[in-house]
């Protein structure tokens, strides 16, 4: 369904999981969330840049809301009335929803099932991380980074890369002689999207790259993901905004994915 012009693709998870570790030809995956979407309406170029992947999977509950909302094609006063039943559909029939709109395709779980599968299978793994040398906390957790992973998963082989603009071309030449087949990007919103197509574009060994924010953090153990019981009822976010940093701007980045989002849903659904 086509939410701001990006079309996301209905998918199974298993049978998508399956399509793109086949590893026969090279798949661009991203996986919008409502803020990213948000950022398209603004942003031709990173809109353009998300159409440039062969998959772009749903990651966030506030998709779910929209597609029923688009779906419904009403007027927009009844769109408001009923959102009470789709927040009810959301959280007491979420199977049908996936039956219907397709599985939300989490980066954060994603990541780990590659990890496991690259892991189990010998395939070798490059990780472009954000180069930001004055945030001591980022250095601190980059320094630790390879241990902890290599910790975690002792058969996986991987190389890791701080993708310094200034060295970039370097990094890129480096990737394209590897054995890398799998191509994480955890440099944030658009930075990410965008190495991860300028990288595949020389780089013909890697037939997985996406782009997966800080999904790594929460199963190395740099941050600690909600428990099940908030994750089976997608209330992570309300999890994270209690027991992370910066809780200002996270209540901020919920209200933009939730409210300002469906807002604009709404009211751009023509």
């Amino acid at each position: 369904m086509k939410i701001f012009w990006i079309n996301l693709d209905k998918l199974s998870y298993e049978t998508f999981f399956n399509e793109i570790t086949d590893l026969s030809s090279q798949k661009i995956i991203f996986t919008p969330n409502p803020e990213i979407l948000l950022n398209t309406k603004k942003d031709v170029e990173f809109n353009k840049l998300l159409n440039k992947a062969h998959y772009l999977t749903p990651d966030g509950i506030g998709l779910y809301i929209a597609f029923q909302i688009i779906e419904a094609n009403e007027a927009t006063w009844k769109s408001y009335i009923k959102l009470p039943y789709y927040f009810y559909n959301l959280f007491c029939k979420r199977e049908k929803l996936y039956a219907k709109y397709g599985d939300r395709i989490c980066g954060s779980d994603l990541t780990k099932d590659l990890i496991h599968f690259a892991s189990s299978n010998q395939v070798t793994v490059a990780i472009i991380d954000l180069y930001n040398p004055t945030d001591a906390n980022k250095v601190a957790s980059q320094y630790a980074f390879s241990d902890k992973l290599q910790k975690k998963f002792p058969k996986l082989q991987f190389d890791y890369y701080i993708y310094n603009p200034d060295k970039k071309s370097e990094i890129i030449e480096t990737i394209t002689n590897s054995d890398a087949k799998i191509l994480f990007s955890t440099l944030g919103m658009k930075k990410q999207e965008e190495s991860v197509v300028e990288i595949m574009e020389y780089a013909k060994n890697i037939k997985i790259g996406l782009g997966i924010w800080s999904s790594f953090d929460y199963f190395i153990g740099f941050q600690k993901r909600a428990p099940k019981i908030f994750r089976k009822f997608w209330l992570e976010w309300f999890y994270r905004i209690f027991t992370g940093p910066q809780k200002m701007k996270r209540l901020k980045r919920i209200y933009n994915a939730i409210f300002v989002f469906l807002f604009n849903v709404l009211h751009d659904k023509k």
